[in-house]
């Protein structure tokens, strides 16, 4: 069982950073959505002129939500960046091991609800905004785009979240 644990465990994790960084988790044309993007967007600025740190009132506006909130948002999705890394200290730590993997499979939950149904309405458009960014040499990151126009990460985040969790729940014996 300790193998097992271990090897589900790294393969989660594994699987939560191709999905964050190697994967696009959508796009189209030359624009494809990762944690890549998220940083260039975050603390650059990418596509949409001033980063969101520098100028999040302009962003919390357009998203129609308070800045306190638009900050919380944020805080989530710069935690997920590091989701899948700190998956990795679920080899030694039960409980960091399943806090990480729920985030991930969280964000990988929302971003399939995001493209499958209209719950967010027209917060949808915001967080699309979020993690869009230019491929970097023309490939970086991969989009697969495995229909309705989203991309082969959104699921590599759903397996990794689900296998980090299994991985991190079982026993060590």
């Amino acid at each position: 069982m300790g193998v097992a644990r271990v090897l589900l465990i790294v393969i989660g994790a594994v699987c939560a950073i191709l999905g964050t960084y190697i994967f696009a988790l959508y796009g189209g044309g030359p624009y494809a959505a990762s944690g890549i993007g998220f940083i260039i967007n975050t603390f650059v600025g990418g596509l949409f002129g001033p980063s969101f740190i520098a100028d999040p009132a302009t962003y919390a506006g357009f998203a129609g939500v308070e800045v306190w909130l638009f900050f919380v948002i944020l805080g989530v999705f710069i935690v997920f960046l590091v989701a899948g890394i700190l998956q990795l200290v679920g080899l030694k730590s039960r409980v960091v091991g399943v806090i990480f993997s729920l985030i991930t499979l969280g964000v990988g939950i929302f971003f399939l609800i995001f493209f499958y149904t209209d719950i967010l309405g027209g917060l949808s458009g915001t967080f699309a905004i979020f993690f869009l960014g230019e491929q970097i040499g023309g490939f970086l990151p991969l989009l697969i785009d495995i229909g309705d126009g989203i991309g082969l990460g959104a699921f590599f985040l759903l397996g990794g979240g689900a296998l980090g969790l299994v991985g991190s729940i079982l026993p060590k014996d």
